[in-house]
Parts: structure tokens; C-alpha cells; sequence
């Protein structure tokens, strides 16, 4: 994980302080804010993946795929899903 907080906005950042989980490099984690698909069949997927809004993920890898880890439990999505899904970062205490 990286050794100090963001200290500047990042491009994709929106008004409420989240990114898109793409933002996110390996090690780093935070909580699923929103998720922006209009495609319904790739919401449901994310939905049984148990990337829903609350929930507190990181990430394990970002190529080929996204592996996250939520839990006890490790997802791989493409990169079009984890575009879609809105993280608010961890901060460093």
C-alpha cells in the first residue's frame, strides 16, 4: 500500500470525494459508494458478486483482470465493471 494519503484530487474524482475503482492501485481499499451501469445484466452480475454499495473492498490485482478482495473471498471482473464502480479510498489514520 502506498506510504502517504492522496494529497491532491484525482481527475476522476467526483464532487463526493469518490473514484472509480480503477483509481485504485494494487494493495489499496475502500468502500463501494455507488456502482454506474446502465446495463442491467452487468449490474446483476456485480450484484452477485457482492459488489454492492457498503461493502469494503481491495485490490489484488489489475491486469489481466480486477481481482478484488471482499471478505474472504477474492472476484476477477473486466475492466468496463470496475470503471462502473464508485470507491471512497481509505484514508491513512
Amino acid at each position: 500500500m502506498r506510504s502517504r494519503h492522496r494529497q491532491h484530487e484525482h481527475p476522476d474524482e467526483s464532487a463526493d470525494g469518490t473514484l472509480p475503482l480503477t483509481a485504485l492501485h494494487v494493495g489499496e481499499a475502500g468502500t463501494v459508494r455507488e456502482v454506474r451501469l446502465h446495463d442491467h445484466l452487468a449490474a446483476r452480475k456485480l450484484l452477485a458478486l457482492g459488489v454492492v454499495p457498503g461493502v469494503h473492498v481491495k485490490v489484488i490485482q489489475r491486469f489481466p483482470a480486477y481481482v478484488l478482495q471482499i471478505g474472504y473471498t477474492q472476484i476477477a471482473i473486466d475492466h468496463h465493471l470496475a470503471k462502473a464502480v464508485r470507491i471512497e479510498p481509505d484514508t491513512e489514520v
